[in-house]
């Protein structure tokens, strides 16, 4: 079953917005795991439009030592053989590393697909997300919610 997808004006926030979004906490240690829906975020965290419920998998943050973030990231019921950028955008005074591609999921023929991404923890940063975008359609994305440090 397939869903729909924002139009590309919404679609545009998840890379050019501002703003504050309610979020998880990392106190506490460990993995932390999040759900993958296509709400639609700006490139601080904020959600653009409705909440979407449906979830397409999940994404597990880790820090572990070394100040560095791993986000093992499980996309389920998606487009079959589609390849999505995976970003891995930080929070920090003053901005977002919302451009940066961290890495590249592909799904199988049933939509499915997994990766792990790593990067190093940006000095001041206080939250992260994870998005992804089809590589040929960036109206067809997800995205988890914030999770503050």
């Amino acid at each position: 079953m397939r869903r729909g997808v924002v139009p590309a004006a919404a679609a545009g926030a998840l890379v050019l917005g501002l703003g504050g979004l309610p979020s998880a906490s990392a106190s506490g240690g460990g993995a932390h795991k999040l759900s993958l829906t296509q709400t639609n975020r700006a490139c601080d965290g904020v959600q653009v439009g409705q909440t979407q419920d449906a979830r397409f998998g999940f994404v597990n943050l880790v820090m572990p030592a070394g100040r560095k973030l791993v986000a093992a990231v499980a996309l389920k019921d998606a487009l079959p053989n589609t390849t999505y950028n995976v970003r891995v955008i930080q929070l920090v005074p003053g901005g977002t590393d919302c451009s940066v591609v961290d890495g590249t999921l592909t799904t199988d023929s049933d939509g499915d697909g997994n990766t792990n991404v790593q990067e190093k923890l940006l000095p001041g940063a206080t939250g992260v997300w994870v998005a992804l975008n089809n590589q040929t359609d960036f109206t067809q994305y997800y995205a988890t919610t914030t999770l503050s440090f």
